[in-house]
């Protein structure tokens, strides 16, 4: 791991001395980011996750701790330094600790793996109603419909001083107005009673079931990781992320879907404010916005092979659910 992508790190030898203060001897260490740091040590290799304010990190630890110790593991959890201090101060971050979890990332491209998902996201969902209140409504929630409209406007903002090239620029109005059908035919009484019902079973989300955030350890159980975008919204708008990250791996085919889904997630597909949702191309706006905002050739050509490698088949999937609801 490159060790030069930290910023404002205090030095190596500030920052193993403070891992010896704590019981921990460093072998090596890097950074996926710059708050978040593996560790190989004698005693075992972790993760270090740095927060900026003590509240987020104190309410990870408590959201940590609903999930720890579950036989059939649920989520990665947080551990202690060997001293038994849960945190330690150190740079400008507040630093959490957790094993580095053994295993692999799903690829939404492999039917075992999006059904290992399913199930993972189904286990998250069915234990995660036994939180208590007082944490529950520590939670953030938000209007779904309020950020996809955040997300097309930030689109529309980019796209207008963007240099498409000759593939992407007769696309651009077609990607913006299934956005706007979308938005436009947007069930908003189904979602409020949906939300509602919600609070009533404290229902929660993960919020980020993107395939780096699952582990799965040989041909074991899968679990997901990762505290950040944890929120009080319906468990529903989970599965709507998890249709929206894999139908493109599988050139938007409902009967796959099938295949591959359990009730908890198939169920969806039978609401009618779900499938109007599945129209908005949530993805695309999403990585459009990251790379045409940072300007990366890199990124944009990624963002360009993605976008036009499923494009005829998401076409013809949002065409037949148009025709189906206006």
């Amino acid at each position: 791991m490159n060790r030069d992508v930290r910023d404002d790190f205090q030095g190596d030898r500030l920052f193993l001395k403070k891992m010896n203060e704590l019981g921990l001897e460093v072998i090596d260490f890097g950074f996926f980011r710059e708050n978040v740091i593996w560790i190989k040590t004698k005693q075992g290799k972790f993760v270090l996750k740095g927060f900026s304010r003590s509240e987020t990190c104190n309410k990870q630890l408590k959201l940590s701790k609903l999930y720890h110790g579950q036989k059939q593991r649920i989520m990665g959890t947080y551990t202690s330094y060997p001293n038994q201090k849960k945190t330690v101060q150190f740079g400008k971050y507040i630093w959490a600790i957790m094993p580095f979890y053994k295993g692999e990332g799903l690829h939404f491209g492999n039917k075992d793996d999006v059904k290992a998902g399913v199930e993972a996201i189904s286990r998250f969902h069915s234990f995660s109603k036994n939180i208590p209140l007082p944490l529950y409504e520590q939670l953030s929630s938000y209007s779904l419909f309020k950020k996809w409209s955040d997300r097309l406007d930030a689109f529309k903002f980019h796209a207008r001083s963007a240099n498409w090239n000759h593939q992407m620029r007769p696309l651009i109005s077609e990607i913006i107005m299934w956005g706007e059908w979308s938005l436009n035919h947007f069930d908003h009484e189904a979602v409020e009673k949906l939300e509602n019902k919600a609070y009533k079973k404290k229902e929660i989300t993960h919020g980020d079931v993107a395939p780096h955030n699952f582990v799965k350890y040989k041909e074991k159980d899968t679990y997901l990781i990762d505290f950040d975008l944890f929120a009080a919204v319906p468990q529903a708008f989970d599965w709507l992320q998890y249709a929206n990250r894999i139908l493109p791996f599988w050139h938007w085919s409902y009967e796959t879907m099938e295949e591959v889904g359990n009730e908890d997630f198939l169920k969806w597909f039978t609401k009618r404010w779900f499938v109007i949702s599945l129209v908005f191309p949530t993805d695309l706006y999403r990585e459009w916005n990251r790379a045409l905002k940072t300007g990366d050739k890199e990124m944009i050509d990624a963002v360009t092979r993605f976008t036009l490698r499923d494009f005829s088949h998401r076409k013809k999937f949002i065409e037949k659910i148009m025709k189906r609801m206006s």
